[in-house]
């Protein structure tokens, strides 16, 4: 099997990848590509909360390339910006749907994998640019990453019950304070952490930090 595909099996298996130098992508590689993500989704979701979208494979697949691209910019560092911008502007065409969240978060839930390889770069650099907007488009995958602006547009998913539980349980998994200020989002957690707050430590202190600050320093 070709050089893309192997790239989502691994990352799929145990997301530890290796990637070659920058080529163009053979038809066979992107029908192989496809059947691997298809066959993986069919086991993964059942892992996930109910109501869930149904999997839009040529999304997925277009996300899966980005990712992929995104990946060897990472580690190969030899682009010019102009290169960058054909490559991964794509994605600003994505659809701000349930459907399209689901399928991009197939790939881009490892995007806090790629941010911690990506540390070492100048704030500068386009290659981060490119990162720092993806993380912001698409919320349920950057769940985790410190180094981003808020807030977060949860519009094109809150009112599909699964996926805002996914991005609550995520939210809860990480530790991520940074999500709670959407009362939406809050609400659910607040009622996921429950009983549990050692469950998520940062978000018990952080709740009781703010609760403390509200009754004053008398109460």
């Amino acid at each position: 099997m070709s050089s893309f595909p192997t790239f989502l099996e691994t990352l799929f298996d145990d997301g530890h990848v290796l990637v070659p130098e920058i080529e163009p992508l053979q038809e066979e590689e992107l029908l192989d590509a496809r059947y691997v993500i298809s066959d993986f989704e069919k086991l993964y979701r059942l892992e996930l909360p109910r109501e869930i979208p149904s999997l839009d494979i040529p999304l997925a697949e277009r996300a899966a390339v980005l990712f992929y691209r995104a990946c060897q910019f990472v580690v190969l560092r030899n682009a010019p910006p102009q290169q960058l911008d054909e490559e991964l502007n794509e994605i600003q065409n994505f659809p701000d749907t349930p459907e399209s969240h689901y399928a991009v978060d197939l790939v881009f839930r490892f995007l806090p994998d790629l941010f911690r390889l990506s540390k070492s770069m100048m704030e500068n650099d386009p290659l981060l640019k490119h990162l720092n907007d993806w993380a912001n488009r698409w919320p349920l995958s950057s769940v985790g990453i410190k180094e981003i602006a808020v807030p977060f547009p949860i519009e094109g998913f809150v009112n599909y019950p699964g996926l805002l539980r996914l991005y609550c349980d995520r939210i809860l998994a990480r530790n991520d304070v940074s999500r709670l200020d959407d009362p939406r989002v809050r609400i659910l957690v607040e009622a996921s952490w429950g009983m549990y707050p050692e469950l998520a430590p940062n978000i018990h202190n952080h709740i009781q930090h703010e609760i403390k600050q509200q009754d004053g320093p008398d109460n």
